[in-house]
């Protein structure tokens, strides 16, 4: 069986578009409408931010499920399935007329969501990746800020013409496009199902190493340390990404025009794309926790721009706090993953990972309305920032922690 083909990349290909449409458009660009639609339903930022969160809750839940759905159900019906609700939840936000009705579908689109995101892209190319996991990851993960940075201007420029409720309805169609190869190519969950070998993998062999790569014998338990440490690094990071989505109010609150605001969120895509890219090259050629702790120090770079460019109203230092920002998901998305793997093994993986991917959605989805009723009461996003920037330093510690505590158990 051969170990290395073209639809070894094909499967990536249609991963990436389901990162795309689950996460760059379901999860990254909700931001562009908190100014317009808490306005005209007469509601705080933080409370209409809060239909996020429901949406990222109802995806956590939904998500400790995934494995036992993928084995009752073909991984084709799943994406129709989740492609179906997606663009029937945010079709119909084109119609609320009441933040009530913006939970429920929030909630409902979440659990869509969960279908084609995280967990099932990641298991996916767990099985199917030996050699070059980290790059097929970071390449998957990436088109979900590719989606947000060119999707969230479109966006805006629609809200701004058009107005929100048609926003929405353009909204849906770019889910709907984005899942679309993975409802017409035919493939399978597992490259044996179609005669194949995992990219990389000798017959017989069940995982490759580097050498000096730390084993899987790390012990999966709920109550272990290393993996409630990991835990903790996972919600408290994710809990930063949540900044992304004020960015448009950060500049509106600045002063700054809607198209900057939207900019800035745009910039964050970019730097998501760039900085995934770069933690899976990263990975490869190193290790995750090397890969994951340079990708922490440069978001804890971002913080202070954005901290000094907010207090001054510096335009280029919000552009390239922004940018570097997007730092903040190549930990999230590909660098737990990874981290996930290469502590616990591929053995372990489907079990460990729904889990911290649960936590994941939870720390993303704490921190929207937190950080809109942060600026509602103080006036300001500078606390927010320098929350954040103590979380980075923190996770800098923890990680190394987790590392020289496997170290020791080789």
């Amino acid at each position: 069986m051969k170990n290395r083909s073209v639809k070894h990349w094909i499967v990536v290909g249609i991963l990436c578009g389901l990162a795309a449409a689950s996460i760059g458009v379901c999860q990254n660009t909700p931001g562009v409408f908190y100014t317009a639609v808490s306005e005209e339903l007469g509601v705080l930022r933080g409370t209409f931010a809060l239909h996020a969160t429901l949406s990222m809750m109802a995806i956590a839940v939904t998500t400790l499920q995934i494995p036992r759905i993928m084995r009752r159900l073909s991984f084709k019906r799943m994406i129709i399935l989740g492609a179906v609700v997606m663009c029937a939840a945010t079709a119909a936000m084109s119609r609320a007329s009441s933040i009530a009705v913006f939970y429920a579908l929030a909630i409902i689109r979440g659990v869509g969501a969960a279908l084609t995101a995280n967990v099932p892209i990641s298991i996916t190319i767990n099985r199917w990746f030996r050699e070059k996991h980290g790059f097929a990851t970071s390449i998957a993960f990436s088109f979900s800020g590719l989606a947000g940075a060119v999707c969230s201007p479109l966006l805006s420029r629609c809200i701004t013409a058009a107005g929100w409720r048609q926003a929405y309805l353009l909204q849906a169609l770019m889910i709907l496009i984005f899942c679309l190869p993975g409802v017409f190519i035919v493939f399978r969950p597992s490259p044996e199902d179609e005669g194949l070998l995992p990219y990389g993998a000798a017959a017989g062999v069940s995982e490759q190493r580097r050498p000096g790569s730390i084993p899987a014998r790390l012990v999966f338990r709920l109550g272990s340390l290393s993996f409630l440490t990991l835990v903790a690094v996972t919600f408290l990071h994710t809990s930063i990404s949540g900044v992304s989505q004020h960015l448009s109010g950060v500049a509106q609150s600045l002063g700054f025009s809607a198209e900057i605001g939207a900019l800035l969120l745009s910039l964050a895509m970019v730097g998501n794309i760039s900085f995934k890219l770069l933690i899976g090259i990263l990975s490869d050629r190193t290790n995750p926790v090397k890969a994951s702790l340079t990708m922490i120090a440069v978001n804890a770079i971002s913080m202070l721009l954005l901290y000094f460019g907010a207090r001054s109203a510096t335009a280029w230092m919000l552009f390239c706090g922004s940018f570097l920002f997007g730092s903040v998901y190549s930990v999230g998305a590909v660098g737990i993953a990874l981290m996930t793997r290469y502590f616990f093994g591929s053995e372990q993986f489907s079990w460990v990972y729904p889990m911290l991917s649960f936590t994941t959605s939870l720390g993303s989805s704490s921190s929207l309305p937190i950080i809109g009723y942060i600026y509602d009461f103080a006036g300001s996003y500078l606390a927010a920032f320098l929350i954040d920037l103590c979380i980075d330093a923190l996770n800098l510690i923890l990680i190394s922690a987790l590392a020289v505590n496997a170290a020791r158990k080789r």
